[in-house]
């Protein structure tokens, strides 16, 4: 029979093991979904007129070890002509003892269907780089597991596309942000981890209360094959421009809510926070979430998009 440090031992390296695995099935969830659009879309790139800077960092089930933590960066505008919209992402994700990196380029280009309407088409490439570091892992006996040593890293292929149609109040999305099956694999050709195309589906209203304050419902539906459907509902008021509040909801998952105050016309200083509404509500201290946005003047002179434009 095995001792207890044995049982031990693979019991860790399995959760391990089983919690990758169904990580890496899908892409980072956030409940303030609305604030990085371009992310799970890439004909959203350049449907903001001018140009859009936005930074965000949250910090997820607060007070476990090897929680998730993930920083955001997206720039995207119009250039080359008011129909083109490019965009760039970095995204860096830890979770346990893996971190997933992805450096992505978006290019969309936006037909003019009549004087209201718009639609984009969207395309996402880059390249996505896994790690795991086995130095991380708890292990009573060491040289019980020799093959789980030092940091593996695998680096894979990222393609994506999107379609956006929207006016100035209304707004539907399609995308995949990585249509590609990735398969990571250890020196020993061990399965650790396989990637599966997520696909978002997209859309808000926004209504205007009065000349200077509106509200936008919108709702971001997300399907990958082995889970099941995640719906994220938000409500968000938006006063002048300057100050933003919104309620979140990721059914049977998180409730939440965020604020924001734009300053200086160009800056947009904002916080969420979400709480568990499962059985996991009293196991951890929320979801955490920071985020900063620049917005340059339009050269183009377009229509805004109904979106709000992050």
């Amino acid at each position: 029979m095995f001792k207890w440090n044995q049982h031990k031992s693979y019991l860790q390296i399995v959760t391990f093991l089983f919690s990758t695995l169904l990580f890496s099935q899908s892409d980072v969830k956030l409940s303030s979904f609305f604030l990085t659009p371009l992310t799970h879309n890439p004909a959203y790139a350049g449907s903001y007129e001018g140009i859009s800077i936005t930074s965000l960092y949250t910090s997820q089930w607060v007070g476990f070890d090897g929680a998730p933590k993930t920083l955001f960066f997206n720039a995207h505008g119009t250039f080359f002509g008011p129909n083109t919209g490019i965009g760039v992402e970095v995204m860096h994700d830890e979770i346990g003892v893996t971190t997933d990196t992805k450096f992505l380029g978006n290019y969309a280009y936006h037909l003019q269907l009549n004087e209201n309407w718009r639609l984009a088409l969207g395309i996402k490439a880059g390249a996505v780089w896994y790690s795991v570091d086995y130095n991380k892992l708890r292990i009573q006996n060491p040289n019980e597991f020799n093959n789980f040593e030092g940091t593996l890293t695998s680096i894979n292929p990222n393609l994506g596309t999107g379609i956006y149609l929207h006016n100035k109040d209304f707004y539907l999305g399609f995308g995949v942000p990585n249509i590609l099956n990735s398969t990571y694999i250890d020196s020993y050709n061990t399965t650790l981890a396989n990637s599966r195309p997520n696909y978002y589906f997209s859309s808000g209203y926004k209504f205007n209360l009065q000349d200077d304050i509106s509200l936008q419902p919108s709702v971001l539906f997300r399907m990958v094959k082995g889970a099941p459907l995640s719906a994220l509902f938000a409500g968000t008021l938006n006063w002048q421009d300057k100050m933003y509040g919104s309620l979140n909801l990721d059914l049977n998952a998180t409730a939440g809510g965020f604020v924001g105050i734009r300053f200086a016309e160009k800056f947009l200083l904002g916080y969420s926070y979400d709480s568990s509404i499962n059985k996991f509500s009293g196991s951890n201290g929320g979801i955490h979430s920071f985020f900063l946005n620049i917005r340059l003047e339009d050269f183009w002179q377009r229509e805004r998009c109904g979106c709000y434009t992050f």
